[in-house]
Order: structure tokens, then sequence, then C-alpha cells
């Protein structure tokens, strides 16, 4: 059964640990080594990281990698051939059940509980849990959250605020031009500000094949209106996947880039930036993240990504997890001097000054006001974390996301409809699921909106966060 063969994952991995603590591990290292995608907040760890050498005498060394595919097959190269080439890695949420479950990683339960300067309750369950924890819900713990992030959207004050425009789209829509709470709003602004002869559209997102761009995207409409990715307690994919609400989320995503650039549909990160830095776009879609290159703009404003009314009537809001953890390397020779500097690093000092530039895990951060009043999305942001949700947690997650962005982009390109390419991805998912070993149980009846059974988050009206 593969929940036993969970346990026996996990249990081997703690026993590896367990013994090379006792060995190599323990000693004392001079210089250690972090690999993590390069960019903002690498750049900030790495800066107060040299201020360690000050405090303990031990150097922190960076191998920093390009974002995406070259990043997480550069840390899974390396646990494969079960090598030291690094001490300490930043993976993504998604990717600790790899990890963890493979073996891999080391375990920071008995060391973050024998710690007099650090605690779990120093972050969010909800932090622990998408940054850390395999398996779901097991307490057992192998990463902390080094750069929590969310998807939110990024707005044009100019336009959004201009009496004219407001007076115009009123006029059109029977409603006041404001910061849209629903997706169903956020189409209509969309369509309002599509001017193609002006240059100008109402709403950039990210469709690239590559990596997570199109399902990181796709899922945050896919939740929204009432869908799930699958059922975790029966590992049931077909029916949640192409449930009629979740292919409602993908096909109004999939409709978004009617009010989009030419060739969005192949667009990531940097290209949503891009355009919206160039005034092409009068919303667009990104991650908390890439907030700060417009934040000493007052044109620009920021806010949570919007929910969806889905066909049960209900309100929701969810959208996509984003950020890393930090964890260690179980074969690493060092893990002794690695854990020292976690510990230190993820101290509320070392996070504020981290959280200057980037979005800390480090609750007590979060919630003080003045780091809040630092710019004009902290107080989003603190809020927005209540919010996300995330991709499957298994050590199958890579396989399976390569599917879900072929089938969604498939869906984008209309080589498939929305439906016939979630129903595919959904058969395939489960047989990667099968040959793994999971016993997949059927549900008798499950309901258009999958949601009512899967951590149901629906509400009656419209939650509008405003700030």
């Amino acid at each position: 059964m593969k929940a036993l063969k969970r346990c026996l994952l996990v249990g081997s991995a703690l026993l590896t640990i367990g013994a090379a603590a006792t060995g190599a591990s323990a000693q004392q290292c001079e210089r250690i080594t972090l690999i993590w995608h390069a960019g903002t907040c690498a750049d900030a760890l790495m800066e107060i990281a040299g201020q360690y050498q000050d405090v303990a005498g031990v150097e922190v060394v960076a191998s920093l990698v390009p974002y995406g595919p070259q990043w997480h097959q550069r840390i899974a190269s390396e646990f494969a051939a079960q090598g030291d080439g690094f001490d300490i890695a930043a993976w993504d949420s998604q990717s600790v059940a790899e990890f963890a479950g493979g073996g891999h990683a080391a375990s920071i339960n008995e060391l973050i509980s024998t710690s007099d300067t650090l605690s779990l309750d120093d972050f969010t369950r909800t932090a622990l849990a998408r940054y850390g924890e395999y398996p779901d819900g097991s307490g057992e713990f192998w990463a902390l959250p080094v750069n929590q992030d969310a998807f939110g959207m990024m707005y044009r004050r100019d336009l959004f605020e201009d009496p004219e425009e407001q007076a115009a789209f009123e006029a059109q829509y029977g409603y006041p031009l404001a910061v849209p709470q629903t997706y169903q709003e956020a189409r209509d602004i969309a369509e309002f500000f599509t001017r193609p002869d002006e240059g100008l559209y109402g709403w950039a997102q990210y469709g690239g094949r590559e990596y997570d761009f199109a399902t990181s995207s796709s899922n945050s409409f896919l939740w929204s209106f009432g869908g799930e990715l699958w059922n975790p307690e029966t590992n049931e994919v077909d029916g949640y996947l192409n449930a009629p609400a979740s292919v409602d989320g993908v096909q109004f995503y999939v409709d978004m880039f009617e009010f989009a650039p030419p060739g969005s549909t192949n667009w990531g990160f940097d290209e949503v930036n891009s355009s919206f830095g160039q005034d092409q776009v009068a919303m667009a879609m990104q991650w908390f993240y890439f907030f700060g290159s417009f934040a000493e703009d007052d044109d620009v404003g920021f806010a949570l990504l919007p929910g969806a009314i889905g066909r049960d009537g209900q309100f929701r809001r969810q959208f996509s997890v984003g950020g890393q953890g930090l964890g260690m390397n179980g074969y690493g020779s060092c893990t002794e001097t690695a854990w020292e500097f976690i510990e230190w690093y993820m101290q509320a000092e070392q996070q504020m000054a981290y959280a200057q530039t980037c979005q800390t895990g480090n609750r007590h951060v979060l919630a003080d006001a003045d780091w809040q009043g630092l710019n004009r999305f902290n107080e989003q942001f603190a809020v927005a974390t209540q919010y996300t949700n995330d991709y499957w947690h298994l050590p199958e997650y890579a396989v399976m996301l390569d599917i879900l962005q072929e089938e969604v982009t498939n869906a984008i390109a209309g080589s498939k409809s929305v439906e016939e390419a979630l129903s595919d991805a959904a058969r395939r998912h489960e047989r990667v699921l099968e040959r793994a070993g999971y016993d997949i149980t059927r549900t008798a009846d499950i309901p258009e909106v999958p949601d009512q059974l899967v951590t149901p988050v629906g509400q009656g009206e419209v939650d509008r966060i405003v700030f």
C-alpha cells in the first residue's frame, strides 16, 4: 500500500540523518554552500549571510541557478547521486514531497524542538505546511519558509482613478469601476480597457509551457470556481480535475487571453512585468515577489487576486502559493553547521532585514505594523497568505506537473477543448499514481463543484477585501 510506502520512505530518511548526525555531519565546517535560483531574494539572503562570518566564523557561499527547470534539476541531480555538492537548498513548496519522500532531505524536527532561539511557533501553521511538511498533516518538517510568496494583482491607478474612465465604465456596465473582487468583474474591466488601436489591453497573465507558468495561473481560476486538482483522501483525479467547476475555472482563464496582448499565451513572469511596466495592460496577475519593481510608481496599485462566484452560487477566493522552503542536504557533511546558520537566519532580527526586500515566513514580522507600512503591498501580502492553495504534495509532483502543463497549454492553443484537456490530464495523472502504487478509491457521487468535498471554502456572499 502507498501509505505504508510513504511511512517507510520518511522513516528511512530519518534514519539516514540520524546516522549521519553521529558521524561526518556532526563536524563543524568553516564553509557551507547554499543553492537557490538567482534573483532579488537570493541576493538579499546572501547580503545578510555575509554577516554570519563575523557572528560564527562560517562563510556561506551561494550557488545560484536560473529559475525554472535548471534550478530544480540541479538539486534533484545532486540528491539522486547522494552527493554533498551543497549543504542547504531552497526548493519550491511542492518539491518538499519529492525530496523528503525520496529520503534526501534532512529532518528538522529534533533540531528545532531543542533550539533555544527558534521554534515552529515562529511560523504560521499554513506556512509550515506549504513549505516544509511531508506527508501532509504528519507533523514531519524538512524545511522552513525562506521566501513565502503568493499570486496577487497589479493595476493602473491612473486608469482606475480617472474620472472620465470611471464614468464611462459605470455607464457601460452599471456598477462603479474599482479593484475587481470577482473574476466576473475582472473580465468586465479587462474588456473595457482593451483598446488595441491605442496599444492598451485589459489583462496580463502567464500562459507559457515552461515550468509551472500556465498551471500556477490557471489553478488560481480553477480553485476559485470550486474546482480541485484531485481528492487527496481517495487519490481520485478523474471527476475532480475535470469536474464542471474545474472546467469553468480553466475556461475562464483561457478566455481572459482575449483581453491580453498578442503573444501572451507564451508568457511568464518577465513578459508580464515588462508589458505592465510599458503601460500596455491595465491589470496584471503576478507574484508578490515581483511587486518591488513598481514599489516607487504611484500610478501602480496592488491588490489580492479576485475570487469567483461558482455555478453553485458560492464565492471562493483561492490562488496559487509561491516561494520556497529552506532545507538541508541529508547527504551533506556539514549538517550541524548548516542548521546553525538556518537557526540564526530565521530569527526575527535577520528576517526583518530580509523582509525589507522580500516576503518572509516569520509570523512576527508579518504582523509587525512597521513592516506592513514599509510599502504599498506588504499589508496585502500578509492577508494574501490566508488564501493560498498548492499543487499535490507528492513525490510524483514533477511528472504530474509536466502533464498538467502540457494539457493546459493544449487548451490555451485551442488544440483541445478545456474539458478534453482536463479529462486527458486526469486519466494520465491516475496512471502515474497507480504505477507509483497508490490505491484509488472511487467516490460514488462527486458533485459538479468538488470543493464541496475537498476542503470547502465557499461562502454565500462576495468577500470584498479593500485596502
